[in-house]
């Protein structure tokens, strides 16, 4: 919305009027006049005042606009549903962890649509929050735990990857109860020890031994580039996708 001119001059009108203040006095108390001298600078202190308090509006409100940026920001950080951080928070993670070496273990459920068709969307929400969970115990401090989308996650750190490998081992071996029902916390996790500075790389070479622990049917698999190859550049898309790949069904009887 546009301001109407006397609206954007208003706040100059103090400014204007302290200067002419400032000037004038001197040339007031030389020529004896005191009382003039005395109004003006009376004038010129409620000017002064005004300035303050317009200054002071303006820095609260923009305290106030800087605080609901960082919450905006914080929201858009982080995963409502797990409260892990999203991501672009992981793969920035990666860029910044240039020049040194990671593992990077990415984690996928298996068998999600029985679980949201068996206890609907929110027991769903209730099973990645659980396990959400648990990959934070897996993790140290300097590690890092997001969820990349669906039920996608990463955990990023430093340790090596038979380490990490027994960590997620541990804090996933126990079962969920979901409304009264018990079963295993069933993922399948591909691992991989990467240098840092490339998201896509080291996602994508996670992604392909996660696939790998997938087809023999869920556990932890670690990258073998000759197994799994390397994912391919950034906006190629590959002829046949991971995901699209179903076992073949043999056919019986006569054709």
């Amino acid at each position: 919305m546009r301001l109407a001119p006397w609206a954007t001059a208003l706040p100059r009108i103090p400014v204007a009027t302290t200067i002419v203040a400032q000037a004038v006095l001197p040339f007031l108390l030389l020529t004896g006049r005191a009382a003039e001298a005395g109004f003006i600078a009376t004038a010129g202190i409620l000017c002064q005042s005004i300035l303050l308090a317009l200054s002071h509006h303006r820095v609260r409100h923009a305290a106030d606009r800087i605080a609901d940026l960082e919450r905006d920001l914080s929201v858009a950080y982080l995963d409502p549903i797990t409260g892990l951080a999203v991501r672009r928070v992981a793969e920035h993670h990666l860029i910044d962890a240039a020049g040194t070496e990671l593992t990077v273990a990415l984690i996928d459920v298996d068998g999600m649509h029985a679980i949201n068709t068996t206890h609907t969307h929110d027991g769903g929400d209730r099973y990645l929050a659980e396990l959400a969970a648990r990959l934070g115990h897996a993790s140290q401090v300097g590690d890092l735990v997001a969820r990349l989308g669906g039920d996608e996650f990463v955990l990023v750190t430093p340790r090596d990857p038979q380490t990490l490998a027994r960590s997620l081992t541990t804090v996933l071996a126990p079962p969920i109860t979901i409304d009264g029902i018990t079963r295993p916390m069933r993922v399948s996790i591909g691992i991989c020890r990467t240098p840092g500075g490339d998201p896509h790389r080291a996602l994508g070479r996670a992604d392909r031994a996660m696939y790998a622990a997938k087809r023999r049917g869920g556990g932890i698999a670690h990258y073998d580039p000759v197994r799994d190859g390397e994912p391919p550049a950034p906006g190629v898309r590959p002829a046949v996708r991971h995901r699209d790949r179903r076992p073949h069904r043999h056919r019986t009887g006569a054709s």
